[in-house]
């Protein structure tokens, strides 16, 4: 009888899988379809996507509580990118076209920065308060 409970929990995980690319397709899709980003905001926003959706949708939690954080990921993602860029925009005005090679090397290892920090943050959210040690008995 154990081996039909993990069928079960298999199934829910390849179906959450599913409509997190479903979700994060359509998210990316909107992104573009209705801002102005550059492709560099686009191929970052796809990996983590990409990454977000591979390592997150599986686990055990809430499919809607997986699509919003997804949905936040994008949004905080999509501003980063846009600050970021007025940030390098303005730097180069300022001290030169030379501020482009440090702005070529920095820009996917700060993106980086917020990918791995919104995705432990997302960890944390997902999980069920029963299981945390030290926590507040309810």
């Amino acid at each position: 009888m154990e081996g039909t409970s993990f069928e079960k929990n298999d199934a829910l995980k390849v179906r959450h899988l599913g409509v997190g690319i479903f979700t994060g397709t359509i998210i990316t899709c909107l992104i573009l379809s209705f801002f102005n980003v550059s492709s560099e905001s686009v191929a970052m926003l796809m990996i983590f996507d990409f990454l977000f959706i591979s390592l997150i949708f599986p686990l055990s939690g809430k499919l809607v509580k997986k699509t919003v954080l997804l949905l936040v990921g994008n949004i905080i993602g999509l501003l980063w990118n846009n600050i970021f860029s007025l940030f390098a925009h303005a730097t180069v005005d300022y001290f030169g076209e030379f501020f482009n090679v440090w702005y070529v090397i920095l820009n996917p290892l700060l993106n980086l920065v917020w990918i791995v920090s919104f995705w432990s943050i997302s960890l944390s959210f997902l999980a069920d308060s029963r299981n945390r040690k030290g926590g507040l008995e309810t």
